[in-house]
């Protein structure tokens, strides 16, 4: 898997604050000493909190979304095949940066948001819902708004993520990831597939 660009130590050091204390309750004096910098120093690079706020989430969602769809793009005619392939992106991503979409995660609708970074999040919600999409088309995933499926798919692998990075940081690693991921797949799977009408 292609690695993340490395960061500039401020904007690395700032998404592992703001992903343990949020970034509200973060400020920048206490990333200026996280990344052994002054005050001053980050002022000459950026414009503020936001601005690093900004700049790490765009970072990060770009490279998720080309992660994707790299993924995405291996068979666009077979529904599940790009699930698959899609998912498995998602989690490999997840087991090698838990930090950084645990800080997305938090983040995601964060007023302070600019549009270049809600257009970088809009670009992963479009490549998961236009997957749907083809796949309803397809008469593989069941007929419904996509919006409810979106919920299903995206909000379950943010919920993983979130059990994942705790994990993490209660007890230094997760053991049985692979499985935890593989489960989840096929829970979704079964999920956008399977139509039960049970509650009318």
């Amino acid at each position: 898997m292609k690695p993340i660009a490395t960061p500039d130590p401020i904007i690395a050091q700032a998404v592992k604050l703001f992903a343990e204390r949020g970034y509200a309750e973060t400020n920048l004096p206490s990333i200026a000493k996280a990344a052994n910098v002054a005050v001053g120093t980050i002022y000459r690079h950026f414009k503020g909190k936001e601005d690093i706020l900004n700049t790490a989430f765009t970072d990060i969602m770009d490279y998720f979304h080309d992660s994707l769809a790299d993924a995405a793009n291996c068979n666009v005619s077979d529904p599940e095949s790009t699930f698959s392939h899609l998912f498995d992106a998602a989690a490999l991503t997840m087991q090698h940066y838990p930090t950084e979409l645990h800080f997305i995660e938090q983040n995601v609708f964060n007023e302070a948001l600019r549009p270049e970074s809600r257009a970088a999040r809009d670009r992963v919600t479009t490549l998961i819902s236009n997957m749907l999409m083809e796949g309803q088309e397809h008469g593989v995933i069941v007929k419904a708004d996509v919006r409810t499926q979106l919920a299903i798919l995206y909000g379950s692998i943010v919920s993983m993520i979130d059990i994942v990075w705790v994990q993490q940081q209660l007890q230094g690693h997760v053991p049985d990831q692979d499985q935890l991921a593989l489960e989840l797949k096929n829970q979704i799977w079964n999920g956008l597939t399977c139509e039960r009408s049970i509650f009318q």
